[in-house]
């Protein structure tokens, strides 16, 4: 567990350093009202940017949404088996559950078959129960957990959508800030003023908009994403709802 968070966090780092590399290349080869937008510098510099740390976080969140593409794929690809009957004849009695819990068993413990588990759950929950009314609430309360850990995975991903405007809302106060400093040290007759307080109140400007662009990209992905995972588990609620709750037969 600890190898994957290392492997995870050199993850961002080369991949939020080599994007911001390559930004601040192709800011450097554009004019110059183009560079300061992107990079809020002309030349190659040591000394990181707020548009440099933007788009660091930026390609960190881009990593994050990746993962999760790449895990609904894997869960939709590991969960095509067929572990309940969708003909219209079928009954669930005893026989055939012994049977879905044997084939479900068997996948359950992998993280990815979110399906065979929830499967597995309720049909030892009809077992020692005997009731189809209590196992349609327990799987109501299984898809609310399911939901919840959907939610709790995007977590980072939202700190990084907040963290971008943050950054660039301190951005647009420090170059208010060398605007108005520069505006108290500096003379009204000086020709120079007008130029330094225009370049200062460009960084406020510059990192606002760079912040609010970027943000907005990963808002629309992380909705998209998210909204596609709990659509997911719904299915999954309503495929054990349709083909197995609604085929049980209880004891008498």
């Amino acid at each position: 567990m600890v190898k994957e968070k290392f492997k995870e966090f050199y993850l961002f780092i080369i991949v939020g350093a080599g994007g911001t590399f390559l930004i601040n290349v192709l800011g450097i080869s554009l004019p110059s009202f183009w560079g300061q937008l992107l990079i809020g510098k002309e030349s190659f510099s040591l000394l990181p940017t707020f548009q440099d740390t933007m788009w660091v976080m930026f390609f960190i969140g881009l990593v994050l949404i990746y993962q999760r593409k790449k895990q609904i794929r894997v869960v939709n690809e590991y969960n095509q088996s067929l572990y309940l009957p969708t003909d219209f004849e079928t009954i669930i009695d005893d026989e055939k559950l012994t049977d879905i819990i044997k084939i479900t068993k068997k996948d359950a413990d992998n993280d990815q078959a979110i399906l065979a588990y929830m499967i597995l759950q309720i049909s030892l929950q009809f077992r020692t129960n005997n009731s189809i009314s209590i196992t349609s609430d327990f799987l109501s309360k299984q898809i609310d957990l399911f939901l919840h850990a959907v939610e709790l995975a995007y977590n980072k991903l939202k700190y990084i959508i907040w963290l971008i405007p943050t950054l660039g809302f301190m951005g647009t106060v420090y170059g208010i800030g060398l605007a108005v400093n520069q505006l108290g040290v500096g003379s009204l007759d000086d020709p120079k003023l007008l130029t330094d307080m225009a370049g200062s109140l460009g960084i406020a400007f510059n990192t606002t908009l760079l912040a609010l662009v970027l943000s907005v990209i990963l808002q629309f992905f992380a909705q998209h994403f998210e909204a596609l995972e709990e659509k997911l588990i719904n299915d999954f609620g309503k495929e054990i709802m349709d083909n197995l709750i609604n085929r049980l037969v209880e004891k008498k």
